[in-house]
């Protein structure tokens, strides 16, 4: 991904990432999604800072970041892959398959979720062991996505039939902390 990207989730506040409300413990329903709760959401831009070719297409494809590579951040093992979910038209979600088309990697003591990515993309199993950089699968607009990005999170490994309930980790991209707004390198 060679394009800047612009960061449209990201922060530990509701007002700057909407993933942050899944770290209310109180609330029994958000449990089995807690990890995500400091996820990062990336678009790609051009240089006017423009996501799609014209305004909210629904076709996928005339997204800047759709079909872009997705590499591994680091090096460890695929615990999910999750391959075959369609891409959504904008704007409508699949909330049945909340990541989507996604791959899990177990690195070090933290689990790293990548998630929407397009269907017939991933390139890995679970219980391969890879590299940092490997290509992992192409980003697409499967799951609960309003538009092609690509979700990040980390977590300590989740329970049982849970896997995306861990205790939630903060990310660095390009070595700080990202908040809704921010534009990143190459992530």
């Amino acid at each position: 991904m060679a394009q800047p990207h612009l960061v449209v989730n990201g922060g530990s506040d509701f007002s700057t990432n909407a993933h942050f409300f899944t770290l209310d413990a109180s609330e029994p329903r958000l449990r089995d999604w807690r990890g995500q709760s400091y996820g990062v959401d990336l678009v790609q831009i051009d240089g006017l800072g423009l996501r799609a070719k014209g305004l909210q297409p629904a076709d996928p494809r005339a997204y800047r970041i759709y079909d872009a590579h997705v590499l591994a951040p680091c090096a460890g093992r695929v615990m999910l892959a999750v391959d075959g979910l369609p891409d959504m038209q904008v704007p409508e979600m699949d909330r049945a398959h909340m990541a989507g088309n996604h791959v899990m990697l177990r690195c070090e003591q933290a689990d790293v979720l990548l998630g929407h990515l397009s269907p017939g993309s991933v390139r890995v199993r679970v219980g391969d062991a890879i590299a940092a950089g490997v290509w992992l699968g192409s980003v697409g607009n499967s799951g609960n996505t309003g538009e092609p990005h690509l979700h990040v999170h980390a977590q300590r490994p989740g329970p049982v039939g849970a896997p995306l309930g861990g205790d939630p980790l903060p990310i660095l991209l390009d070595g700080r902390f990202p908040v809704r707004g921010d534009r990143i390198g190459s992530p």
